[in-house]
């Protein structure tokens, strides 16, 4: 029994020492409350500042966004992608793909009469959804005349004009 007793100081001292009772603490963190920031993208000054083209999905992918006002569903994404690999020129691509989002339920764009009503505003926010720049105001000008003096020429004309252009074919 005495025996005993120095043993069990020994493996007290040596628990001691080496911190194996050490107990740990944890601090717990609760974020609620985060803010994002969303950092200002500067828009083109003119289309010489767009250098790269655009790939096959990325023209797909954006112009169902500029028309839909969503992002395109990956399903749907990949069939056009398909398609625009089996036809060759991207020309062609470019224009059944737009007359195929055209043609379809959900589009939205500016009604013919509320195009009418505001040409300027009308022209400003196209210049910006399709090319991300301000018109020029020889581009404005002309445009806005083009508009005003052709009772004939709708919304979609003009939306098929910019989506099918060389601007917007780069970034």
């Amino acid at each position: 029994m005495q025996d005993s007793k120095p043993t069990i100081i020994l493996l007290l001292l040596l628990c001691s020492l080496f911190g194996a009772c050490k107990r740990d603490v944890f601090e717990k963190r609760i974020y609620d409350n985060v803010i994002y920031e969303v950092n200002p993208v500067t828009l083109y000054l003119n289309n010489a500042q767009k250098t790269k083209q655009k790939t096959s999905l990325q023209y797909i992918s954006i112009l169902y966004t500029n028309l839909y006002n969503q992002t395109i569903p990956s399903q749907k994404l990949n069939e056009l992608s398909e398609v625009f690999l089996s036809i060759g020129d991207k020309g062609i691509a470019n224009s059944l793909t737009l007359n195929r989002f055209l043609s379809q339920s959900g589009v939205q764009i500016p009604s013919n009469q509320q195009m009418r009503d505001d040409i300027p505003v009308f022209v400003s926010n196209t210049y910006l959804k399709f090319y991300l720049r301000n018109p020029t105001p020889y581009e404005s000008y002309q445009l806005n005349k083009m508009i005003s003096d052709d009772p004939d020429i709708t919304p979609e004309m003009i939306y098929a004009a910019f989506a099918l252009s060389n601007e917007y074919n780069f970034y």
